[in-house]
């Protein structure tokens, strides 16, 4: 049982609070979402976005959502290139090859990271780091390959397989397909910086003073958010709007498993921590 207040809140966004569009690159929100935040805002609850996705950087996620109804303050939508910045930041690098589209270069170059091209003049690097783009080719994926049988470490924002989509689509998780060619070419396994690993966790923790034990983390997949907050002592809430039903968060062990599932956020007005 879970001992600790609930003092944060940390929303998963695609298949959580909104689905998004492929074609449109537009969200809806999903029901219950906008009630959901309104009322981590009439409680003096901070909440946190931190998706799985590196479509865009993270300022580009605010007016999309907010579109939908889905409001939240500055610096609290993470990504997993935010979060691999700042890492790759804080261990020492300087210059680093990037394979992935605008949402993973621009957190790279905001906290002032030289970002590198993967291209066949591009210079020696000391890591690599990939996130979701569609426009490469074989000559961009040899090079990364290349860079890491030089020496470079590869990193990925993440390498989730897939995502919930409008219309019930899953799409594909492109810098997980990367990853694993790039594992297969050079046998180097790739680190992580998304979830399930706890490294963003640690940077909400940050922005909002609260402990990963004193979160309410909700998401859709078991496999990303919910075992990502279990291994960080939080309290996990599953919803059955995104990849998973209710029977799949179930088939999980009872250490990695949703402390609670919910069909919808229609419900969140009604959990224990909410009660006046």
């Amino acid at each position: 049982m879970h001992t600790h207040p609930i003092r944060a809140l940390v929303f998963d966004i695609d298949g959580t609070l909104a689905l998004m569009d492929k074609e449109t690159h537009s969200y809806t929100a999903l029901p219950g979402a906008r009630e959901a935040l309104a009322l981590c805002r009439e409680r003096g609850l901070p909440a946190v976005a931190y998706t799985n996705g590196t479509f865009f950087p993270p300022a580009h996620y605010y007016p999309l959502l907010a579109d939908a109804g889905l409001v939240l303050e500055p610096g609290h939508i993470l990504t997993p290139a935010a979060v691999a910045a700042r890492a790759l930041k804080d261990m020492g690098y300087q210059r680093v090859m990037v394979m992935g589209a605008e949402g993973t270069q621009a957190p790279m170059r905001e906290v002032g990271i030289e970002v590198i091209a993967p291209s066949k003049d591009a210079p020696k690097v000391d890591a690599v780091l990939l996130g979701w783009t569609r426009d490469f080719d074989a000559e961009q994926l040899e090079t990364v390959v290349q860079a890491v049988w030089d020496g470079a470490r590869p990193f990925a924002g993440s390498v989730a397989p897939f995502f919930a989509g409008a219309g019930g689509k899953k799409l594909l998780g492109i810098s997980g397909a990367v990853a694993a060619a790039l594992t297969n070419a050079t046998g180097v396994e790739v680190t992580v910086f998304g979830k399930p690993e706890t490294k963003g966790l640690a940077q909400v923790a940050q922005i909002t003073g609260v402990r990963p034990e004193e979160m309410m983390i909700v998401g859709d997949d078991p496999k990303l958010e919910i075992r990502m907050g279990r291994k960080a002592g939080a309290f996990c809430v599953g919803v059955t709007t995104g990849v998973v039903d209710a029977k799949g968060f179930a088939s999980f062990p009872e250490d990695q498993r949703a402390q609670l599932v919910l069909p919808s956020l229609r419900a969140f007005s009604d959990l224990a921590c909410f009660a006046d």
